[in-house]
């Protein structure tokens, strides 16, 4: 595998040279973290792959920092980012937030991923997909438009390297990209399409053994963690149990401990929403939070799963407590 690369290559940006000394211009490496695996970090530098074990005197790094170390890869100093989406990854310079127009179209969450990329100090890009499977998809634009008067959005087929090059002003050689967005919003079809090899044969290529970081064929960089996929559900919880909890109360009322709420006699959220005292809407989007991080064969809940169920009945006991005082 080749794993020599320029600095430019891994995202190298002058944020990151203005806080280099003048020893670390004559005598030091620059690397970027590719990966973390148990105790060590895996780094790249223009001078190829190295591991770093974690110590005492090493701080938290995620994937994606950049760190100064000497030429025997002794670790001196970590870079302060530019974006940090907390112990999870950093200097992110664009989220792409995806989300697709049927069914599944959701504009709180597409609200909370904004929140999540702003604080982290990353651009955001709102990114909707399937459009051919809806009829009101202008109108769906304009709700997502709304949120920022400066927010970027665009309407893509996912499937249609054609329909991508609105995208390659963010795609630009150095700049690194990441993605969220629901189970079914169209993120693995956009990466298979944008990582499809180009006309003068230059396909992606990893940085290190991980697959963590992978350089696009138009040179961008895509992050792409096991955390930052679970991200959208793990922090979404936090301010979905305010809306939520009523309808996780209801829940309870279901004929069927395992109902799936998909036409199951006895279901009572159907019911609610059937007898207009649910809103349909609000229905679907709890709906959503059961799907996201699920499958066919998945029996138990995953662990953001089980953080949200556990706040959720706990507001609810909360609000009981509070209603009976």
């Amino acid at each position: 595998m080749d794993s020599t690369f320029t600095l430019l290559d891994l995202g190298w940006q002058a944020y990151f040279q203005q806080q280099l000394s003048l020893d670390d211009l004559e005598s030091n490496r620059i690397a970027r973290i590719c990966a973390q695996k148990g105790s060590h970090y895996e780094l790249v530098s223009e001078f190829g792959l190295f591991v770093l074990e974690s110590d005492s005197d090493i701080p938290s790094m995620v994937v994606g920092d950049w760190v100064i170390t000497d030429t025997d890869h002794n670790f001196l100093r970590l870079l302060e980012s530019s974006s940090s989406f907390e112990d999870i990854a950093s200097n992110i310079d664009t989220v792409f937030l995806m989300c697709a127009l049927n069914q599944d179209f959701n504009l709180t969450l597409i609200k909370r991923y904004l929140e999540l990329t702003h604080d982290a100090q990353a651009d955001a890009v709102v990114i909707l997909t399937k459009a051919d499977t809806c009829e009101d998809a202008t109108e769906k634009r304009a709700q997502v438009e709304k949120l920022d008067p400066l927010l970027i959005v665009e309407t893509v087929n996912a499937l249609d390297a054609d329909s991508l090059r609105c995208l390659s002003p963010f795609l630009k050689k150095g700049k690194t990209i990441a993605l969220l967005g629901a189970v079914g919003s169209g993120k693995s079809a956009l990466i298979n399409t944008l990582m499809q090899t180009t006309e003068d044969g230059k396909a992606q290529k990893n940085i290190g053994d991980s697959g963590t970081l992978k350089i696009m064929p138009s040179g961008a960089i895509l992050l792409d963690t096991e955390d930052m996929r679970e991200l959208q559900l793990a922090e979404f919880d936090g301010s979905a149990i305010a809306n939520f909890a009523d309808i996780i109360a209801l829940e309870k009322q279901c004929k069927f401990s395992d109902c799936h709420h998909q036409g199951e006699p006895g279901c009572a959220i159907k019911a609610a929403v059937l007898n207009k005292r649910l809103d349909e809407q609000r229905a679907a989007n709890f709906l959503l939070l059961h799907s996201e991080n699920s499958n066919d064969d998945q029996v138990t809940k995953s662990k953001p799963q089980e953080k949200f169920y556990r706040s959720a009945q706990s507001d609810v006991r909360a609000r009981k407590h509070s209603a009976a005082e």
